[in-house]
């Protein structure tokens, strides 16, 4: 700057102020710049942590959950099989009972009456004398089915009974699947 004219002088000093005040502001600008970004990296090293442990339990807790609803269900089978195993044999029992009461009607081992209000009248169109009295309520005379005609009478309410049994263990299954009931 020593070798410069006088009016150079004066612009030479400002531009290199000028300068010296770009320099100062990039250096302060890039210092500001780089403290920022390593505060920054570190916010998102620490978000990133937080976000990684935050998965972590809400994965923790989904296989907890996980683990609860397969034991839950391992037992509602459980005991679904049970209840099932007892509704089958309540229904073989109630079968076998209706097969057996069915062949007895008809090999006439047992017999199904009925009562009667009136007596049938004997061949004269008169009626036949009245029976004795007996031990039940006195509302009248037993009259025997037909053994064949018993035998599907009881086929028919044997059939009733095994869909009782049924219509009782879908029930008991709906209960328990859908918790309506304990255990």
């Amino acid at each position: 700057m020593m070798g410069l004219p006088g009016k150079y002088k004066l612009a030479a000093q400002i531009g290199f102020t000028v300068l010296l005040l770009i320099g100062l502001v990039g250096s302060g600008f890039w210092a500001g710049w780089s403290w920022s970004g390593a505060n920054g990296r570190a916010d998102v090293a620490a978000a990133e942590k937080l976000h990684s442990d935050t998965l972590g339990e809400i994965a923790r807790a989904g296989a907890q959950q996980l683990r609860q609803q397969q034991d839950r269900y391992v037992e509602l089978q459980a005991q679904l099989a049970e209840q099932d195993k007892q509704h089958n044999q309540e229904l073989t029992n109630v079968q076998k009972s209706n097969v057996q009461l069915a062949v007895d009607l008809a090999a006439a081992k047992q017999r199904l009456s009925v009562r009667i209000a009136s007596p049938a009248a004997a061949a004269g169109g008169v009626p036949a004398g009245t029976a004795p009295a007996g031990v039940d309520d006195g509302a009248g005379t037993r009259a025997d089915i037909h053994p064949a005609t018993a035998a599907g009478l009881v086929r028919v309410t044997g059939r009733a009974d095994e869909c009782s049994v049924r219509l009782t263990a879908w029930q008991d299954w709906w209960r328990r699947v859908a918790g309506l009931s304990g255990p």
